[in-house]
């Protein structure tokens, strides 16, 4: 029992590490400092939940709500990983200066109470997004005179900000793209080549890979990548971009000749932003789901998309890579050792036994490890010269690759069993295996020792050779009688076997019949069922009078035992309700020879109810003793009407 209750906590334990992985309520909010006069952007985000019922937000009691709430919820895909999110958005500004805890919104998951995170938020004195200008103008002034470049007219199309006449399409262009990196495109048949499949962006965009490489021509190995993905930055002709890893592959090339790593094709929503004339116009939903990556947190985009003058466009774009070419060389012929079956990278073997002294009834093993860097996955079985004194079977291979190594490192072991058929003195011949090695461009061979086995005679002999010399091959002479352990065949038909089998589909028919008749009889008979389920409609009723006499309820008491009584002897003795009596009640009873104790501790305790149903007021005492005597005389009167 402690065994399966520890076992059922464990398993609890894990299902509430998975939530704990997969879920996630967060509390977000575009910015912690804001001036007094400053809009600011907050956000309430159930990632992964599983039935979502309510979202109870928090009391604003020190900010003044100026937009929302804005719902959104929807699926973003990265790396094949698929998550949900539902979101609520609110638009604030600060009443008061000074520091400000905002407390975390409830929200019913799965039929439990969650609370997303606190966040503090620091209200100052001006105007922020002034100040914050004024800074930037500051440090371009710094860098023109200190010699560093500044930002150029190329970068300020960079910017979300979608200007009067410029080009949609031309701006996501130049902002986002694909790109898949490859650490070689010259090498040889099997060796490691590493695909790694970049997104690069610099605007706020939600992203899904819908078309991956086919990988024609090579076995691929994936690397798991972190989810959610983790941003980098990588400059690209002197701009910075913020990049997303797709896919990372170990490719092993299959043949030799020119092959193609295919495109990768992403689909993506941008949102750019549209500066309006009239500043009073009405805010528009300044966030969706693509705000939410920490990544694109940046103030000069904070303060742009806090801003009361902006509209806000969703784009969809679509782009993918270019394919790129491989040029695989075949491995070199000349030099080829005759061991070698298609290992490419750097090895080492290892081969033992796990025994030298043995019967011919016990069994030998010899396990070969090789372990290194390269195509260990694609390892073939190496080439083992077993002596005719032992019969080998095919090997057992195990693998032991290390998770998201790069170069691909690991080893694979072969276990060949062995069974001795011979006694005497037999040597296993050294284990040869050969592999390329592409930094040194040459073919390389690792020997183990030969292996020394003794073979004693066991229990079992081996049987002698037939020996088919001369005059050993004749013929056996031909019987043209009937032997005697011939069997006579006889026709199913005659035997009793087939009458037997003939009548029980009838018998079963008959069976189902009778037992339907007789189930229909008894749920019809009304009077049949009362009769039968008498004693426990009676112990039923007396469960809710001793619930009344929990409560003190005497007279709802004895009114339930009376019921539950007379209820009890109308189904039992087949009486009608309309016609009880008690001289009716005793003469059944006489007639089934029930009479004596039962009769006269049954007629006492129905004189006790009546009596007491006309003068309230008995105590606990009493009323116990009652229940107690009615249970006893049901039960009693039932074992004696079964006797």
């Amino acid at each position: 029992m402690r065994k399966c209750l520890f076992s059922l906590l464990f398993l609890v334990g894990l299902v509430n590490c998975a939530f704990a992985q997969d879920f996630r309520f967060t509390t977000t909010v575009s910015q912690n400092t804001v001036a007094l006069d400053e809009p600011f952007q907050i956000q309430f985000m159930l990632e992964n939940g599983v039935n979502v019922t309510s979202v109870q937000p928090p009391n604003f009691k020190d900010f003044d709500i100026l937009q929302g709430p804005s719902q959104m919820q929807g699926q973003s895909i990265m790396n094949g990983h698929r998550s949900d999110y539902y979101a609520i958005i609110y638009v604030l500004q600060a009443k008061h200066i000074g520091s400000f805890t905002i407390p975390g919104a409830v929200a019913r998951v799965n039929g439990n109470l969650v609370k997303s995170n606190p966040i503090l938020i620091e209200v100052k004195k001006g105007s922020s997004f002034a100040q914050q200008q004024q800074q930037l103008q500051q440090q371009q002034q710094q860098q023109a005179m200190s010699g560093y470049p500044q930002r150029s007219r190329g970068d300020e199309a960079m910017d979300p900000v979608l200007k009067k006449g410029e080009d949609v399409n031309e701006k996501l262009r130049k902002n986002i793209f694909v790109k898949v990196d490859v650490d070689k495109t010259n090498l040889y048949e099997g060796d490691q080549l590493t695909a790694t499949y970049k997104l690069y962006t610099r605007l706020p965009t939600s992203s899904s890979v819908t078309k991956v490489p086919a990988f024609k021509g090579f076995s691929a190995k994936d690397i798991e990548l972190p989810n959610p993905p983790q941003a980098t930055e990588e400059t690209v002709n002197g701009i910075p971009y913020k990049v997303f890893t797709i896919r990372k592959t170990l490719l092993f090339p299959l043949q030799s000749g020119a092959l193609e790593l295919d495109p990768v094709e992403v689909d993506n929503t941008v949102r750019l932003v549209k500066l309006v004339q009239n500043k009073h116009a009405k805010q528009k939903d300044p966030f969706e789901d693509f705000f939410n990556d920490p990544a694109f947190k940046d103030p000069f985009f904070d303060d742009m998309f806090n801003r009361p003058d902006v509209e806000y466009q969703d784009v969809p774009y679509k782009t993918k890579c270019n394919p790129v070419q491989i040029n695989v060389k075949p491995l070199p012929v000349e030099g080829r050792p005759t061991s070698f079956n298609g290992a490419v990278g750097k090895f080492n073997m290892e081969a033992v036994t796990d025994k030298t002294q043995l019967s011919t009834d016990d069994a030998l093993t010899l396990k070969v490890t090789i372990s290194g860097q390269g195509n260990v996955n694609l390892l073939n079985t190496p080439k083992v010269d077993i002596p005719s004194g032992f019969e080998k079977y095919d090997p057992k291979v195990t693998d032991n690759i290390e998770k998201n190594s790069n170069p691909l490192t690991g080893s694979r072991t072969f276990e060949f069993v062995l069974m001795p058929t011979e006694a005497g003195q037999h040597i296993i011949p050294a284990v040869e295996f050969s592999y390329f090695d592409p930094v040194a461009n040459a073919y390389k061979t690792i020997k183990s020792e030969p292996f020394t086995i003794n073979i004693s005679q066991g229990k079992k002999t081996k049987a002698d050779k037939q020996d088919y010399g001369q005059n050993r091959n004749e013929l056996v002479g031909i019987q043209t009688e009937v032997l005697p352990w011939v069997k006579q065949h006889i026709w199913f038909i005659t035997s009793i076997w087939f009458y037997i089998l003939l009548l029980i589909p009838v018998l079963a028919f008959l069976g189902v019949a009778y037992y339907k008749r007789r189930k229909d009889y008894n749920t019809t008979n009304a009077a049949l069922l009362k009769h039968r389920y008498a004693n426990k409609v009676a112990l039923k009723r007396l469960e809710l009078a001793a619930r009344y006499l929990k409560e003190g309820k005497d007279k709802a008491f004895y009114e339930e035992t009376s019921r539950a009584v007379w209820g009890y002897l109308s189904h039992k003795l087949k009486i009608p309700f309309a016609d009880l009596s008690k001289q009716l009640v005793q003469d059944k009873l006489a007639a089934k020879s029930i009479n004596g104790s039962n009769t006269s501790d049954l007629f006492a305790l129905i004189d006790n109810c009546e009596v007491a149903l006309y003068a309230p007021g008995q105590d606990n005492t009493r009323m116990q003793g009652t229940y107690e005597k009615a249970v006893g005389i049901i039960t009693n009167l039932e074992n004696a009407l079964k006797n």
